[in-house]
């Protein structure tokens, strides 16, 4: 009995032990989810404006992932922090350019201590600007206005309101997307009171003198009118009575007031260093800078044991506008002590040897050969995209053995 006993306990221990294993095995044979960040939208190639709005959509799943960022140049522009399913965080951002030129995009993942565990390639867009004339207040819209011969200030008042009082009159409702902004007045530099969205449609009370600007009743302006750019509204109705309206004074602060009083010139470089900027300039600062085939921690020894004397130098800096190559040579010092200073004169090509040559703006590759023994010092010189500057030097170390 009591053997019997020893075998049925035995067996249900045995049967518990497989049990509990087959519910650990698949935990351990469990991989983990990669790391993928990807923007969907938009690309290099979608046709993009300035004020017109546009959906920043994209994921990033993975194991360890909290949240994810959408930055737009460099600066965080929106965050989810709850999963949808698969644990997928999903992402749409509206986003409305500000300026014109080129933007860049970037889908970060981010851990719970904040650190981003997995970063989306750079998506580069370059926004359209409006029309030059559209950036400035209407010139003498009078004569405009004045269509009959006989038409005076108050008959012009009369018309202007007949035109947003008449039922027949042409209204401003949204072409695409979700919403138009309303500003106070027919420029982007304008401030921004509202917005007129998808479904809506306004009166149409007035235009700037090219009309490229639609002036349409907002009663939530202080004079109840506001003024929508004509690329992103469809017009209903006739225009052909609707006057040219006048613009109120561009703000103050605002450079491009200052135009017309101040020097004109001195604003012209500052944009044009700014346009002149390459893409990758708006990318947080990185730099990588490396010798192919052979790349050793520290020194980079070429011609060591009989190996060959070329070699081809590989760099890609984020964050900069403009790159430097120079090549210089002093004695070595600690393990390369006893390596001379090297020969110049012994570099092919020699466009970066005692002096600076421009470089690729942000990646590149420079070949180059040395055919005499010594210590040579390459720098790379880096003008940051705020102007700050910085050095990226490396040793280069030719025919000459470690003491240690």
């Amino acid at each position: 009995m009591n053997r019997l006993y020893t075998k049925s306990h035995s067996a249900q221990v045995v049967t518990l032990v497989l049990a509990l294993a087959l519910l650990v095995m698949p935990a351990c044979g469990a991989t983990a989810a990669p790391l993928v960040a990807t923007i969907t939208a938009p690309d290099a190639t979608t046709a993009l404006m300035v004020d017109q709005p546009v959906n920043i959509t994209g994921k990033a799943t993975g194991d360890g992932l909290k949240s994810a960022d959408i930055y737009v140049d460099g600066v965080k522009h929106a965050t989810v922090d709850k999963p949808g399913e698969n644990n997928e965080f999903v992402i749409v951002a509206p986003w409305t350019p500000a300026k014109a030129g080129a933007h860049v995009i970037q889908l970060k993942g981010i851990d719970e201590k904040g650190e981003v565990l997995v970063a989306s390639e750079a998506v580069f867009v370059n926004v359209q600007g409006l029309p030059a004339t559209a950036t400035a207040p209407p010139p003498t819209p009078e004569p405009t206005v004045a269509v009959a011969p006989t038409a005076a200030p108050a008959a012009t008042v009369a018309v202007t309101t007949a035109v947003t009082t008449t039922a027949q009159g042409p209204t401003a409702s949204v072409k695409e997307g979700d919403f138009v902004n309303v500003r106070k007045g027919p420029a982007i530099e304008y401030d921004k009171l509202g917005t007129l969205d998808a479904g809506q449609s306004a009166p149409v009370r007035g235009k700037n003198a090219d009309g490229t600007w639609w002036q349409i009743s907002f009663p939530a302006a202080s004079d109840g009118v506001g003024w929508v750019i004509g690329q992103l509204v469809n017009i209903t109705g006739e225009t052909s009575a609707v006057p040219v309206a006048q613009a109120p004074a561009l703000p103050t602060a605002n450079p491009q007031a200052q135009v017309p009083t101040n020097t004109p010139p001195a604003a012209a470089p500052a944009a044009t260093a700014t346009s002149s900027l390459p893409s990758s300039a708006l990318l947080p600062y990185s730099q990588a800078m490396r010798f192919s085939p052979r790349d050793d921690i520290g020194d980079v020894p070429l011609g060591y044991n009989g190996e060959g004397k070329s070699s081809t130098l590989v760099w890609e800096v984020n964050g900069a506008k403009s790159l430097e190559l120079e090549i210089t040579t002093a004695a070595g010092s600690g393990i390369f002590e006893n390596c001379p200073a090297g020969n110049l004169s012994s570099i092919s090509p020699s466009d970066a040897v005692g002096k600076r040559k421009s470089l690729p703006v942000p990646s590149g590759s420079f070949q180059f050969t040395i055919d005499t023994k010594g210590y040579y010092l390459f720098t790379i010189h880096v003008v940051k995209a705020d102007g700050s500057v910085t050095t990226i030097p490396r040793n280069v170390i030719v025919d000459c053995y470690k003491t240690q």
